[in-house]
């Protein structure tokens, strides 16, 4: 992550940005695991009246590099502040689709994830994953053995 020499005031913008953020409209749904999830419209739409008006902005900028493509974005505030960061993933082929096709989807895919994470934002019903992720449940606690007692000699 990159960012400004201080990010004071976008911090202090984004936590009152983020206590107002609605939840996006989950307005779509994965056609192979039929679950739903708020579309990149729906996850800007829910969220940009409100960086407005806490003078915030998110822009986001294709990229790519020898690893494959991705997307930067960078929160700024009006103060100059601002964070970045960019994912890069490897472009891979989708049957039935060209290869800019691909590429297309794989930066939809990239700007809403990174859209939503950069402001906190809930934004899948589900992961993409194949199987539910299950629940971490914490072994019992075993008691710990005592520690050893050292004898001093007085030599």
């Amino acid at each position: 992550m990159t960012r400004s020499e201080t990010i004071t005031h976008l911090a202090t913008a984004l936590a009152k940005a983020q206590a107002e953020m609605p939840v996006a409209v989950f307005d779509a749904t994965n056609p192979f695991l039929k679950s739903k999830y708020a579309s990149l419209g729906a996850v800007i739409q829910a969220s940009r009246p409100i960086l407005a008006k806490h003078k915030l902005s998110l822009v986001q900028f294709p990229i790519s590099d020898a690893n494959g493509i991705g997307v930067e974005s960078i929160l700024a505030h009006e103060s100059g502040e601002f964070v970045a960061e960019r994912i890069v993933i490897p472009l891979t082929e989708e049957k039935g689709k060209s290869k800019v096709q691909s590429a297309g989807s794989t930066l939809t895919y990239l700007r809403r994830y990174s859209w939503a994470s950069i402001l906190g934002m809930y934004s899948d019903e589900d992961s993409d994953g194949s199987s539910p992720v299950q629940a971490f449940t914490p072994k019992p606690a075993t008691a710990l053995p005592p520690p050893p007692i050292h004898k001093h000699s007085n030599n």
